[in-house]
């Protein structure tokens, strides 16, 4: 089932938690995760590089 299909069966079936579940579960297109235990110089060259990413598509 496609995420589109998903969310869609989500609002006919708002009491399956199951299906909320696996949504939320799916990763997320153009999201950047930066640990949150790594210090900030390195979080700081984490970000710089998606962003470099973005900007060279």
């Amino acid at each position: 089932m496609t995420k589109s299909e998903l969310k869609q069966y989500l609002l006919d079936n708002r009491d399956d938690k199951e299906a909320l579940k696996e949504l939320k579960s799916r990763p997320k297109q153009n999201v950047i995760t930066i640990p949150a235990n790594i210090d900030t110089v390195k979080q700081e060259e984490i970000l710089k590089q998606a962003i470099s990413n973005i900007e060279g598509n």
